[in-house]
């Protein structure tokens, strides 16, 4: 009972610590949110259900399991450790400056590497499947659609990684995201990565399965995955990572400077199938009435315009009815006699005065290329130059694009360009978490201060907080991750156990010194005694995290940089926390006690 009431306050708190902590997660939108947020949720009623367990089972529990009394056996192997802890802890505290002089050296020396480190929305995913984007002419026909994806699907069986292909033409007119005959996407099912032949990645397999198809001239092929190809079209309406949107008013201005801007991103590094959508190649049927002739033969546009919708486009003359169904009747011409120009331009008109006027003598009859589609957002016309990232982070590119295209590209009045897509998420990711983890960092302060009644010891614990980033700044480095959405949860992770092992050193401390202990052999006795549980919590958290660390399956790309972060973390933090803190709290200590004294 005694036992439980001294650690009930300190077990409460941290529990409290935990949920604050991992509370920054809620505030997170869109896809990171339905990634992370169960996880958050998991960890806060399981942190919840523990301290009901500590307060209310354990204590009548052990009262029942140890009614005879506990026979403690000796551990040699944690009885050495705990001998040489002892002999490291005593030399830190007599070479206190040299330990945080080395400590500050560190910090600084891992926080200068963050520059280095990249930055992207999430690590992409390896589905098992490919999906292969095709496009053809803006004026191909879905025989000529048919006939090519039937090629590709050929070329592509081919490779032995292969397990089946299946292509789509178009896209529904009722759906959300409708296409033209002239957009093909391929399915491309592949084998376990083990099982490959031809290649020994992804990016080496696609490489090759472009070159496979490029045989036919004038296509262009964009590869992604089915889910990374949803998520980038609902982030952007873009099928890939980056949407480069140059906004502006003419549509020839437009084309012509976005494809200024698409040169210029295809000789950045780490952009890959990058193209600009098409906004012109459409051939359209043009009538512009001459309006000298018109009023020659006392004519009007409308009955120009009306002769040319009625009698190609077709009227309607009423429905069918079929039960409930009702289909509308629509006359016009004959094929024969609209079949292409000179036809059209024979078409005749009756004037004011009676005479027979030909439709080319009153009118300019031609083809022209037109708009394939007109596309805004806010109002405002766009061109989008979509790309990939390869090789390279997502950060890094974005911020080269953007000074290289406001330096080499003449902008135009009334034009802009912004950069979308998966960049868009992850600036809004980074913009919340830069605010709430200090706000809940913030609310920690608070919660330590109202624990320890002291300013100092909760400044002290939260030294923890830049002594976890090291370890997890370090490992993120050494193993090529970035800085992403994943690894910052990591972080938020890191400091929730950093935090933790602070309160347990602090509380230790505080109870040998209300003891009446001297201040340096409470600090070495308390420290020496929480050696095992804090690294039980290290060894355990770093235990159950190895599995997501060698984790090769689909959806193990996400869990890696969370994993890589909290392990590197956790070993920095412990051995700082050991050896640091210690040395911190007699000196923050002494000066209070001298104080006091005086």
């Amino acid at each position: 009972q005694e036992a439980a009431r001294e650690v009930g306050r300190p077990v409460f708190f941290a529990v409290m610590i935990i949920i604050v902590v991992f509370a920054p997660l809620f505030s997170l939108e869109g896809v990171e949110g339905k990634l992370f947020q169960p996880m958050a949720f998991s960890i806060i009623l399981t942190m919840l259900g523990s301290l009901i367990v500590a307060l209310l089972v354990i204590p009548p529990l052990a009262t029942y399991l140890f009614s005879k009394g506990v026979r403690e056996k000796e551990n040699k192997p944690l009885i050495w450790l705990e001998r040489k802890y002892r002999t490291i802890l005593v030399w830190a505290l007599a070479h206190s400056r040299k330990i945080m002089a080395a400590s500050a050296i560190i910090f600084l020396v891992s926080i200068s590497l963050v520059p280095f480190l990249g930055t992207e929305f999430v690590p992409e995913l390896e589905e098992g499947t490919l999906n292969i984007r095709v496009t053809l002419a803006p004026s191909s026909s879905l025989a000529t659609a048919v006939k090519v994806a039937q090629t590709l699907e050929t070329r592509l069986i081919k490779f032995p990684e292969v397990l089946f292909v299946s292509s789509r033409i178009g896209r529904a007119e009722l759906g959300g995201d409708p296409e033209p005959v002239s957009n093909i996407e391929i399915l491309v099912g592949i084998k376990e990565v083990k099982d490959w032949v031809s290649a020994s990645s992804r990016p080496e397999l696609q490489k090759l399965m472009e070159k496979e198809m490029s045989i036919m001239p004038g296509l262009l092929f964009s590869f992604s995955q089915p889910i990374a190809t949803r998520v980038d079209e609902l982030l952007s309406g873009v099928k890939a990572q980056l949407a480069i949107k140059f906004f502006g008013p003419e549509l020839d201005v437009l084309a012509r400077k976005g494809k200024e801007i698409e040169s210029l991103v295809k000789n950045i590094e780490g952009a890959r199938d990058v193209a600009i959508e098409q906004v012109a190649g459409e051939a359209q049927l043009v009538v512009i009435p001459r309006r000298d002739n018109i009023a020659r033969y006392g004519l009007s546009v409308g009955k120009i315009m009306d002769l040319v919708s009625n009698a190609i486009g077709g009227v309607s003359a009423g429905q069918v009815i079929q039960g409930n169904e009702r289909y509308n009747i629509y006359v016009r011409f004959d094929k024969e006699y609209r079949k292409d120009i000179e036809t059209i331009a024979n078409l005749t008109l009756i004037s004011a005065n009676g005479a027979w006027v030909r439709l080319g003598d009153v009118a300019d009859v031609m083809l022209q290329d037109g708009p394939t589609q007109i596309r805004r957002d806010n109002v405002q016309r766009r061109v989008v130059i979509q790309a990939n990232v390869q090789g390279r982070d997502m950060g890094g590119l974005v911020a080269e694009l953007y000074d290289r295209i406001g330096t080499e590209i003449d902008m135009p009045s009334g034009y802009a360009v912004e950069i979308g897509g998966q960049y868009e998420n992850q600036k809004r990711a980074q913009s919340k978490l830069m605010i709430v983890v200090p706000v809940s960092m913030g609310l920690i302060f608070l919660l330590l201060f109202f624990a320890f009644g002291s300013i100092k010891q909760a400044s002290l614990i939260m030294m923890n907080v830049p002594l976890a980033l090291i370890g997890g700044i370090i490992t993120l480095y050494i193993s090529g991750q970035y800085l992403s959405v994943p690894s910052s949860i990591g972080f938020i992770t890191l400091f929730g156990i950093a935090i933790l092992n602070g309160v347990v050193l602090v509380h230790a401390f505080n109870e040998r010194l209300a003891q009446g202990e001297t201040l340096g052999n409470s600090v070495i006795e308390a420290t020496v005694s929480r050696l095992r549980p804090v690294l039980m919590t290290a060894i355990t958290s770093m235990l159950g995290l190895i599995p997501l660390l060698l984790a090769t399956g689909v959806g193990s790309e996400i869990q890696k940089p969370l994993a890589t972060v909290v392990i590197g973390g956790i070993i920095t933090c412990t051995l700082l926390t050991l050896i640091l803190l210690p040395v911190v709290f007699k000196a923050f200590m002494k000066e209070d006690i001298d104080t006091s004294i005086g």
